[in-house]
């Protein structure tokens, strides 16, 4: 098989759509990949940056929205506190489960030390969330410009950092 870029070329190594590449082209890419496929994976991971920095400035605007009615004690903020409590419960719940299902553990307790675990947690993670959620979109923010770049092609980015998921 010969590369799909270069006829004349002796194809080394083959993208995941079957076409074939040579040592040059090889090399442009982590994982080797035709320019095609490479474009629709950049584009792909685009705008599932795009998504997560969107997400993750709505969590910011009700961080904000609670601190403004924290500091100045008006009551309308009740409901932008639950919504960010609601947050913390979701985003505890993924950590628990995700930590019990790493070690592999059950954990046989009542109801109300369930109930307790999940509401201590919940607030944990709500609080952790003033610090994670702005690095979350500083580091979601940077990585979107990059790969932008990447497309306008101003500037090569690392080809291991468009390849890995996050």
């Amino acid at each position: 098989m010969n590369c799909y870029e270069h006829p004349d070329a002796t194809s080394v190594a083959t993208c995941a759509c079957g076409r074939g590449l040579c040592g040059t082209c090889q090399g442009r890419h982590q994982p080797p990949s035709c320019e095609p496929c490479y474009a629709a994976a950049l584009g792909a991971r685009i705008g599932k940056t795009q998504q997560r920095l969107a997400i993750n400035c709505f969590f910011a605007i009700i961080y904000l929205i609670v601190g403004f009615h924290l500091l100045t004690g008006t009551s309308a903020g009740s409901f932008v506190l639950i919504a960010a409590g609601v947050w913390g419960f979701l985003g505890f719940r993924w950590l628990l489960d995700g930590l019990l299902g790493a070690i592999r553990l059950t954990i046989f307790a009542s109801g109300m030390t369930w109930v307790v675990t999940y509401l201590i947690g919940s607030i944990i993670c709500s609080l952790g969330g003033l610090i994670i959620v702005p690095v979350e979109i500083i580091l979601q923010w940077r990585l979107l410009k990059r790969l932008k770049a990447e497309v306008a092609g101003t500037s090569p980015a690392p080809a291991a950092a468009i390849g890995a998921t996050s």
